[in-house]
């Protein structure tokens, strides 16, 4: 059974995703308006009384912007995010339950103090969320080998970030470690930790300015192709940042 799984928003307006665990619902994000959040529920047949648990990456607004709607006993995040009660402080590394879910949190490096992607295995199905990280370290490889699905960022192209009218030092922290992986260290990382076992990729986060979804496929299928990676069995998308990425289906 496919893991059900949409992305509702993924860019520097706004990110949210959420999981559907036997009709409840685990987002990760509220980067969106709550009006968003709940016209996009409503369009997939949810609402938001459906949401049980709320995992947060990191606080900055594109992450956490309706995040104060929210019944802080729903929310689960690191140290630095101020809604979260004590006994929802995650850590690195630890495993949680969580809606059923067995839930990691994995350190990702970013300039926002603490910053986590997340490792989500539910129904024997593994499930990796990473974005917002300068570069993936060796000690997280591990947590994210041959996972089924990976929502997995992919920011920008090195050149056409250099060549847009942003001040230099924006353009030095997005290249910067604790900025924002670039398409072509995305598409590395990927094809070194793609398995048979992959079926889905979503590559998130990626710039409206500095990137396009043409120039991030076309750089994951090239990488993946020159490190001999078969894809003809996995579903590859790019999130939106408006609509709804869906790539759920019914398998026959």
């Amino acid at each position: 059974m496919k893991m059900k799984y949409y992305v509702l928003a993924s860019g520097s307006k706004g990110n949210c995703a959420i999981i559907d665990i036997n009709g409840k619902l685990l987002v990760i994000d509220v980067g969106i308006t709550v009006s968003e959040l709940e016209s996009k529920l409503d369009d997939l047949g949810y609402s938001c009384d459906d949401i049980e648990a709320i995992l947060i990456t990191h606080d900055h607004n594109d992450h956490i912007k309706s995040i104060n709607h929210f019944e802080n006993k729903k929310i689960y995040g690191g140290s630095i995010i101020y809604n979260v009660r004590k006994e929802n402080k995650l850590e690195a590394f630890k495993e949680y339950n969580i809606l059923d879910c067995k839930i990691v949190p994995l350190p990702l490096s970013h300039d926002s103090g603490t910053c986590f992607g997340y490792r989500i295995e539910y129904s024997e199905e593994v499930l990796v969320y990473i974005t917002d990280t300068g570069y993936i370290s060796s000690k997280i490889v591990s947590y994210i080998f041959g996972a089924n699905y990976y929502i997995f960022e992919s920011n920008h192209n090195v050149r056409m970030l250099m060549n847009t009218k942003r001040p230099m030092y924006l353009k030095q922290r997005i290249v910067s470690d604790v900025g924002h992986m670039s398409n072509e260290d995305a598409s590395f990382v990927l094809s070194k930790i793609i398995t048979n076992e992959t079926k889905d990729v979503i590559l998130a986060h990626v710039s409206q300015e500095a990137n396009s979804k043409e120039v991030a496929l076309e750089t994951f299928y090239k990488v993946c192709k020159k490190n001999n990676v078969d894809l003809s069995n996995i579903n590859v998308k790019v999130a939106d940042q408006y609509e709804i990425t869906d790539l759920n289906f019914v398998e026959v």
